[in-house]
């Protein structure tokens, strides 16, 4: 994104600002599943970029295991950086999923950036991201290694989901904080459990 020019960073900068708008309207206030839909009616109604209306619907994806990851790079970038503020965020306040709990959703945004990046085929250094997140909490506390950590073991549930084999899942990983992108690449090529290649 940041080698694109003026206009579709005003895009951005544009869909940015308005992904959550719709969550101060009284039909999302009386009836919270319609988020991220009555943005991106509101948005087309308002003449908006296509693209700045599908990011207020689209960066909330994906919700689930079934659900689509978002492919308009627009909604990409608004999907990646409302997941990774959220984590950070929750990190910086020490407020981490442990064992069966976690009331913030937060292991389905780390796999949703996990998918996000790797079916959209994006290559992001996770580790130079969360520490300038960080950076900007007022303790200034670096929790990156600790979050990255939990990003491997999103990854590890995704590949084995995938069916890839577990001794090659945890030699893969073994190599540190590349992206996560080249890493399943590195994947494709190595058998399965069943010995298909995935």
């Amino acid at each position: 994104v940041g080698d694109q020019d003026e206009a579709v960073r005003e895009i951005l900068a544009r869909a940015a600002v308005l992904a959550k708008a719709d969550l101060q309207t009284e039909v999302v206030g009386e009836f919270p599943e319609l988020q991220g839909a009555m943005g991106r009616k509101y948005a087309l109604l308002q003449g908006e970029d296509a693209s700045v209306a599908a990011a207020a619907e689209e960066h909330y994806k994906p919700q689930g295991p079934s659900d689509r990851v978002p492919t308009d790079p627009v909604s990409v970038a608004v999907a990646l950086a409302d997941k990774l503020d959220t984590l950070t965020g929750f990190w910086a306040i020490d407020e981490k999923p442990t064992g069966s709990k976690d009331p913030f959703a937060l292991r389905r945004a780390a796999l949703g950036v996990v998918r996000i990046l790797i079916e959209n085929r994006i290559r992001l250094a996770l580790t130079s991201v969360f520490a300038k997140a960080f950076a900007n909490f007022k303790d200034g506390t670096d929790q990156s290694s600790d979050l990255l950590a939990f990003f491997h073991d999103r990854l590890k549930v995704y590949l084995r989901e995938s069916g890839a084999r577990h001794d090659l899942i945890d030699a893969v990983l073994s190599a540190g904080s590349r992206p996560i992108s080249p890493l399943v690449g590195e994947m494709s090529a190595k058998p399965t459990e069943g010995g298909a290649v995935p």
